[in-house]
C-alpha cells in the first residue's frame, strides 16, 4: 500500500509538472516555436518573430500567429537574406529589433508599420538593394548606422515629428541624392549623412539640419512646400529652384496626381504626355516650350530631370489649364488652386 501511495505521489507530481509552462523562461517568454516560415516566441498574448526563413521573395508578416498577436520582430530576424525582395509588416508590430534586416542584399522594398516609433541601430545596415523607403509618421528617432551602406538608397523623406538622427544613420550611401529634414529634428549625429557627389539637404533655415549642412560642407536648400486645393503634397523629391530663371520646379507626378491627371512617358522622345482636366499637355525635358491642346505654350523654365524625377515649372503647367498658383514668400509655400472636373 505504501509502495502504491509512493508511486501515486510521484505520478501526481509529474502530472503537475506537465501542466506547467515548462518551456517558459524567467520572463514568461516561451522557447522558440515554429509556424510555416516563421520562428517565434510568446509572452502573454503576444508573439515575437525571431527568424524568417528566406524561401520566398515576398514575405508578409502575419498580424496573428496561432492566436498570438505579432507585436515584434527580433534582432536579426530577417537578416542576411539574398532571396527576400519585399517585406510587408502589419501595424500590430510596435518594435523592430536592431539589425533586424541587416546584410539582406535582396530586399528592395519594405512597408514599415505606422505603429513604429523608432528605427533601431543597424536595422537596414548593408541592405544594398534597398532603393527607397517611407519612414512612418510616428517615428521619433533613427538610431546609429540604421541605413549604413545602403548602396541603392537614393532619397529619403523624414516625417514631421522625428526628433533625432543617429551617427552614420545614412552614411556610405553613394546614391543618396537628397534628404528632407523637418523642423522637429533637433539632433543629428556625426556623419549621419555622409554621401557623395551632389547630395543636398532640404530644410527650413535656422534648424539643426542647416547647421549640420554648414558644418559638413553639404549643399543646403530651403524647403519649399506645396498644397493642392488645400491638401499638402508629400514629395520623395522636394521642389528645387531654377536659380537661372528664378522659377520653382516641382516633381510632376506628386502634384498632378492630386488633380486626377493621367501621365504617360515616351522614353524614345524623352517626352511626358499629361491628360489634365480635359486638356492634353506634351512636355519634353530641356525644351523651353510645351504643347497644350496642340498649341505652343512657352515655359518660363524648361522641364528638367533631377534625381530620377521630372520637374516642371508649376505655375506654367497649372495656369495653362485655367488654375491658379500663389506664392507665400515668408513661408516658402506654393498654393495650387485648380477645379477638378
Amino acid at each position: 500500500m505504501k509502495k502504491i501511495q509512493k508511486y501515486t505521489s510521484i505520478m501526481l507530481v509529474l502530472a503537475c509538472l506537465l501542466c506547467l509552462p515548462y518551456s517558459a523562461n524567467a520572463d514568461g517568454e516561451t522557447e522558440v516555436q515554429k509556424e510555416g516560415i516563421f520562428s517565434y516566441t510568446v509572452s502573454g498574448k503576444n508573439a515575437t518573430i525571431t527568424n524568417v526563413q528566406d524561401t520566398q521573395e515576398t514575405v508578409i508578416i502575419p498580424e496573428k500567429i496561432n492566436d498570438y498577436t505579432v507585436t515584434a520582430l527580433a534582432s536579426g530576424a530577417c537578416g542576411g537574406s539574398a532571396i527576400i525582395r519585399e517585406i510587408i509588416i502589419p501595424d500590430t508590430v510596435t518594435e523592430i529589433g536592431a539589425t533586424c534586416f541587416a546584410y539582406s542584399t535582396g530586399i528592395q522594398s519594405i512597408k514599415l508599420p505606422a505603429s513604429l516609433s523608432k528605427i533601431e541601430s543597424g536595422t537596414f545596415s548593408q541592405c544594398t538593394a534597398l532603393r527607397t523607403i517611407e519612414i512612418p509618421a510616428g517615428i521619433k528617432s533613427i538610431e546609429n548606422d540604421a541605413f549604413y551602406r545602403c548602396d541603392e538608397l537614393w532619397t529619403v523623406t523624414l516625417p514631421e515629428g522625428i526628433l533625432s538622427i543617429g551617427e552614420n544613420a545614412f552614411a556610405a550611401c553613394p546614391n543618396l541624392a537628397a534628404a528632407t529634414v523637418p523642423v522637429s529634428v533637433t539632433a543629428i549625429g556625426k556623419n549621419a549623412f555622409q554621401a557623395s557627389g551632389g547630395f543636398r539637404i532640404y530644410a527650413k533655415p535656422g534648424t539643426a539640419a542647416q547647421t549640420f549642412a554648414a558644418e559638413n560642407g553639404i549643399t543646403f536648400e530651403e524647403l519649399i512646400t506645396v498644397s493642392v486645393n488645400g491638401t499638402p503634397v508629400v514629395f520623395d523629391q522636394p521642389p528645387v529652384t531654377d536659380t537661372k530663371n528664378y522659377r520653382t520646379l516641382v516633381p510632376m507626378r506628386a502634384v498632378l496626381s492630386l488633380l486626377g491627371a493621367e501621365i504617360s512617358w515616351d522614353n524614345s522622345m524623352n517626352m511626358a504626355g499629361i491628360d489634365l482636366l480635359g486638356n492634353r499637355l506634351l512636355v519634353r525635358i530641356g525644351e523651353p516650350f510645351m504643347m497644350v491642346n496642340g498649341k505652343v505654350y512657352n515655359l518660363s523654365s524648361p522641364a528638367v530631370e533631377f534625381n530620377s524625377r521630372t520637374l516642371l515649372p508649376i505655375r506654367d503647367i497649372i495656369e495653362s489649364v485655367g488654375g491658379k498658383v500663389s506664392w507665400n514668400e515668408d513661408q516658402k509655400h506654393i498654393d495650387v488652386t485648380c477645379t477638378v472636373k
